[in-house]
């Protein structure tokens, strides 16, 4: 009985990530998988190589992979795509954030429906949650490029 349960646990779970993976579009898990492969890539000011990325550097070269080209920066970034609520963040979604006055100052791509990866100034390439102290407070918005 224990090891019927143990396979019907496993088919449940196997087949509900499998509907999850389905799900997303080859072009979005080409952009999740390359701004993975990223993390640790260190920073440097206008970086737009994986020698060094700045944020909108990083978002431009991550999504030139999968044949989408954005502006340089992450204001003129912001502009681009459909405007996407907070509540309805998706894997693939770029995410603006304002970290000094009013101007967005920060971009980072979604990689989950709570994480994004992006380059930091102190840490370089790196996946943060989108609720972080830091962050959440000075999110923006989002756009969604990709369909």
């Amino acid at each position: 009985m224990i090891v019927l349960l143990a396979i019907m646990a496993v088919v449940v779970v196997g087949g509900c990530a499998s509907t999850k993976t389905a799900s997303i579009s080859p072009t979005v898990r080409t952009v999740v998988d390359v701004a993975h492969d990223l993390v640790g890539t260190r920073y440097c000011s206008a970086g737009t190589t994986p020698d060094c990325f700045d944020c909108s550097g990083f978002t431009g070269w991550v999504f030139q992979q999968a044949g989408i080209t954005l502006p340089r920066s992450s204001d003129e970034q912001y502009a681009v795509g459909e405007p996407v609520e907070r509540t309805a963040l998706q894997s693939g979604d770029l995410v603006f954030f304002r970290t000094s006055g009013r101007k967005i100052s920060h971009v980072g791509i979604m990689v989950s429906a709570t994480d994004f990866i992006h380059a930091s100034t102190s840490r370089g390439v790196m996946q943060s949650p989108l609720s972080d102290g830091y962050w959440s407070p000075r999110y923006h918005g989002a756009r969604r490029i990709l369909p």
